[in-house]
């Protein structure tokens, strides 16, 4: 099956709206997994023209302690332009501030520079795969750090009622 390729920014806000489930896997620096989530979000529009604000929820899992459950949530403000997505943090002490820039590319959104946190480093690649499922896949490298994340969104089914 070939690539669902948006035309434009715009179209590619108008794939992300509406509401996902995800599965992510947490690599830090073996081949083995040492964490792996799961959860739901949301895209949903903003206040402003190309706005999105994207807000997940879910529960990390430890490979060191699978029993034990981790709540998370997370908040971030997607604004679609011209030529570029610009990511920026929600929630937290950060509120407001850039987190990194897209361009499009196919169908794909790959950094348009480098996402620097402390002496870390963040990239991350947006892969349309079709209108119902994306993966983005982080790389984060600094003195200590070299964690690949890969999360995987499939859209929700709504549910109909049947006919009576």
């Amino acid at each position: 099956m070939a690539a669902f390729v948006p035309a434009d920014l715009a179209a590619m806000a108008d794939c992300f709206l509406g509401e996902w489930t995800f599965s992510r896997t947490i690599w830090e620096g073996s081949a083995s997994p040492q964490a792996t989530a799961s959860g739901e979000l949301s895209f949903t529009t903003g206040q402003i023209p190309g706005q999105l604000v994207y807000r997940e929820q879910g529960q990390l899992r430890m490979a060191a302690a699978p029993a034990r459950l981790i709540p998370f949530s997370r908040v971030f403000d997607y604004r679609f332009g011209a030529d570029r997505l610009c990511v920026l943090f929600a929630d937290g002490e950060r509120v407001g501030q850039p987190y990194q820039d897209y361009l499009l590319r196919g169908h794909e959104l790959i950094p348009a520079a480098d996402h620097l946190c402390g002496p870390d480093c963040y990239s991350a690649v947006y892969e349309v795969h079709s209108e119902d499922f994306f993966t983005m896949e982080t790389t984060i490298n600094g003195p200590k750090k070299r964690t690949r994340v890969r999360t995987e969104f499939t859209r929700r089914q709504s549910v109909s009622a049947s006919p009576a």
